[in-house]
This record gives structure tokens, sequence and C-alpha cells, in this order.
């Protein structure tokens, strides 16, 4: 769902300078087309967008989220209740693809004339996907579960400040580089019925694998952080209602919030809804849809005024029978327009600059 926040004007004489810095995709007169950052500064990108003292990252997304009561379900009481909930049995083994991707631009919107010397469009992010099967080691009374997860295949793609970062399991190559020791190595965590990761009980084996300091070192660490492995492995749509029984038209929220550094901080409502019991491939799916609505929690005001659009949705689907994640995706991508008034003002060709962020999360089950 698109929303446009119209915000206001900056002062003259500054609207370019924060909105790079806010950025960090530019340096003043730094070479090429476009300003990438350190792989150093992509091994920080990748994690749940948590504002680091780098003066080198590209300013990232924290994100934080509590459960909220705002939301009435009003349920299809005509159709009959289904479990959102995960369902383990031990010795199972199902094999997922997990995406993971940030990208934040800034690009020149005015007139080239107006284009300031130092100023050059740029790009900063990452792309992670991560094969994995998830073995079923044991299971409690409550029903969650103790997982045993086997990295089987990896690809990563980082842009920041100066530098760029790629690797590919699937190309072969260098079997000695950090992260292709990450392939085969396992680590396990406790799973709720409710696809949130409770604990991260052991990574110890495959953190040594890849001690080391080089740039490439620290994204493979940066990958096996608790904080990384939560957000791979957990699925904010299934935080259902009490015991998570649920029926079609029955909605749940939760409240989801964004920093940007310089551009504040944004929060958003993201509302579920159990769209409906479908059926596909001979098997009964449960399909939950989200769309998110601006939140005056936890946000802040920005540093800068600026036009503002969000687009921020997303989708689960649930294999009843089996109890299994099939597919879940959310993505958020804003966007700022910071305009020079002097230019409104005086008559001459207007001068501006758009930036973009966006985050994206989806988990797929390959088999």
């Amino acid at each position: 769902m698109a929303r446009r926040i119209r915000i206001g004007i900056i002062v003259t004489g500054v609207f370019i300078g924060p909105m790079l810095a806010a950025c960090g995709c530019h340096s003043a007169g730094a070479p090429g087309s476009g300003v990438q950052v350190t792989p150093q500064a992509a091994a920080t990108a990748t994690s749940q967008e948590t504002t680091s003292s780098q003066g080198m990252q590209p300013p990232a997304t924290a994100d934080q989220t509590q459960q909220t009561q705002g939301t009435q379900a009003i349920p299809d009481e005509s159709k009959s209740a289904v479990d959102l909930t995960l369902r383990f049995s031990p010795g199972s083994i199902a094999t997922y693809r997990a995406v993971m991707e940030q990208e934040r631009t800034v690009t020149w919107q005015g007139d080239e004339s107006a284009r300031p010397p130092q100023f050059k469009d740029g790009r900063s992010g990452t792309r992670i996907e991560m094969t994995f099967a998830q073995a079923v080691e044991g299971v409690d009374a409550d029903g969650n579960a103790v997982v045993r997860i086997t990295i089987e295949g990896l690809k990563y793609a980082g842009a920041a400040r100066n530098a760029s970062l790629e690797f590919d399991s699937q190309a072969g190559g260098d079997s000695t580089r950090p992260l292709a020791k990450l392939i085969g190595q396992n680590y396990r965590i406790r799973l709720s019925r409710r696809a949130e990761v409770l604990e991260v009980v052991d990574a110890v084996q495959a953190r040594s694998a890849v001690a080391g300091d080089s740039p490439e070192h620290q994204v493979a660490q940066r990958l096996l952080s608790d904080e990384e492995i939560r957000n791979r492995h957990a699925v904010a749509a299934m935080a259902a209602p009490k015991d998570g029984q649920v029926r079609p038209g029955q909605q749940w929220s939760s409240i989801k919030s964004f920093s940007f550094g310089s551009m504040g901080s944004k929060s958003f409502e993201r509302v579920y809804t159990l769209k409906e019991v479908a059926a596909k491939d001979g098997r009964r799916i449960a399909v939950v849809e989200m769309s998110a609505i601006p939140s005056a929690a936890m946000a802040e005001q920005p540093q800068l005024m600026f036009d503002s659009m969000d687009n921020y949705d997303g989708r689960l689907e649930l294999d009843l029978g089996s109890g299994q994640v099939r597919e879940y995706v959310e993505q958020i991508r804003s966007e700022w327009v910071v305009a020079d008034p002097q230019t409104m003002q005086d008559g001459s060709k207007p001068a501006a600059v758009k930036m973009t962020a966006m985050r994206l999360n989806r988990l797929e089950l390959v088999k």
C-alpha cells in the first residue's frame, strides 16, 4: 500500500549535503558514476539494520516489533477456524531458501545544469540468498522444536563505498574463502509453533569456521550472528491471536519501526488478514496478506524536511496439512524527495534529490 506524506521543504543551501549523508552512498570528489561502500560496511549492512557507529556504513534501518491489539478481528463465522501454527515431527527435514535484501539509492532529479559538481548518483546495498536444510531434532510439550540448520548454498552481493563483494557457492572457485567455509556448516535453534526463534541453541562450531579479521570474514560472521539467524528464520505473520485458531477474514496486527538515520524513523502498523483457505496442488493452503499503515508509535521527527512515500506489504502461504511455511515475504520501499526552495522562488530550473530505501525478506520452501 503506497502512502505519500508531504512534510515540507528544507531551507536553501543545506538540502544536498544532509541528503547525501543520510543515504551514505556518496563521497564528495569520489570517482566514477556511483559511490559505493567498503566490504566491511557491507558486512554490517546485512543485519536487521541496526545503526552502527562506523561512519562509512550506509545508514541502516533498525527495526523493532511489538504486538498491538488495535486491530479488531472480523472473522467469517460461517467458515471453520484453521490452526495457523507450525507443526514439527522429530526426524523430518525440509529445505528452504531465505532471501534478505536491502538497497539505498540517491539520484539527482533536477535540471542537469543545476547539479553541483560534487554530486554523483549512488547506490549501496546487500543481497543474501541462503539455501538450508532444516532438520527437526526434538519437540517439547508445547510444540516448540529444536531444529538443526545446515547451510547448503549461499549467494552474496554487497556494494558499498569504494568496493564491492560477491560470492556464489554454485560458481565454484576458491574453497578457502570465508564465505565458502559456511557451506556445510550447521547451527541449532529453538523454533516456536508461531515461527519465533526462541533461542540460538548452538552455533559455536560454525562461527569458529569463519573466524578472522578480513572484511569477508566479518560478512560471514555477521550471517551467523544471533540477530541475523532470528531474522532469517522468524515469520512475523504467524504471531496470530491466542492459540493460533483463525477464521477467514480475521485480522491481527503488530507495530514495526524502521530508523533511517538523518531521515528520521518510521513506524507502521502491519495488519495481517487471513484472506482464504485455498486448494493448491492437492493441499489446503492458508493465505495471509499484510498491508501496513503509518503509526505514531516509536516514530521520530526527521532532521530533514521532505516529501515521503512508502509502500509496505507482505504475504504468507502456510500448508495446513503439513504445518509448513510454503512462502513468506515482506517488503518495504520508502522514497524521499528533497527540493531546493530557492530554485522555486527565483524561477530558475528546479533542483531536487531523490533517495530510496528498500528492504526485502523472503522465505520459500524448496522441498
